[in-house]
């Protein structure tokens, strides 16, 4: 796979969604796995990441612990190669009862500030999706909504995507959706998505190095121009490092 270390997603800067921590979920299975990740990401010119393991209790049941000591491992190893990389973490939540606990017990691992970066079903609605939504935003939490344009129920109900931006939901879509990974489906949504400027946030959602021939397709479709020069959190995160 040849990619060129051109720097590509210079314009975005960094990435709040990537599976990256090896060992600990279905993205990075090694350590070595993971540097091929940052490798490809550092030479694109990525230079701040929160890694992003799911938390979901029937899957993947992380906790703050697993989490950490997986980060910890990466860590003193990618200071090595990068030492301008600036690597964090958080998680992916999913949205069901577990979390339901965790907002109440006020134990959320978020993106930075108060953002934490939530999923739901692919597959199936979730008719309580929306009040552990509103549970967050209760908490005083920013929910950051990971991959709408991949929940396949919604993608015939414009309906819904509205009355969650009207949440102040804050939608993070894939790059790797815009470069056509999941289908012409997701694809086409996320670029509605963009075109009605209802993108707040982009992220990779990178589980394995192979999958990097799709952002390298995503910089090249004329919405990623678009998305890259909105105001995304993306860039906050940035410029909340240099304050």
């Amino acid at each position: 796979m040849q990619i060129s270390p051109d720097e590509l997603l210079a314009k975005v800067g960094s990435d709040l969604h990537i599976h990256v921590l090896p060992g600990i979920d279905d993205g990075a299975a090694t350590l070595d796995d993971s540097l091929a990740l940052l490798d490809l990401h550092y030479k694109a010119g990525i230079r701040r990441i929160v890694a992003t393991p799911h938390i979901r209790s029937d899957f993947f049941p992380n906790t703050t612990d697993t989490i950490r000591e997986a980060y910890a491992k990466l860590q003193t190893v990618a200071a090595q190669h990068w030492p301008d990389l600036e690597l964090t973490y958080a998680a992916e939540y999913y949205a069901d009862d577990y979390l339901m606990t965790l907002i109440e017990a006020d134990e959320l691992l978020p993106l930075f500030d108060r953002y934490v970066l939530v999923e739901t079903s692919m597959r199936s609605e979730q008719p309580y999706f929306t009040h552990i939504l509103r549970a967050l935003i209760d908490k005083g939490w920013k929910p950051v909504l990971a991959h709408p344009e991949r929940y396949r129920p919604w993608h015939q109900r414009p309906e819904r995507y509205a009355e969650l931006y009207e949440m102040n939901v804050i939608f993070q879509i894939n790059l790797l959706s815009l470069g056509g990974l999941y289908g012409s489906a997701e694809q086409a949504v996320a670029e509605r998505l963009i075109q009605q400027g209802w993108v707040g946030a982009v992220g990779s959602d990178l589980h394995h190095a192979t999958q990097y021939r799709y952002i390298h397709r995503a910089t090249q479709h004329p919405d990623f121009a678009i998305v890259s020069s909105q105001l995304l959190l993306n860039h906050t995160i940035l410029q909340a490092d240099k304050a």
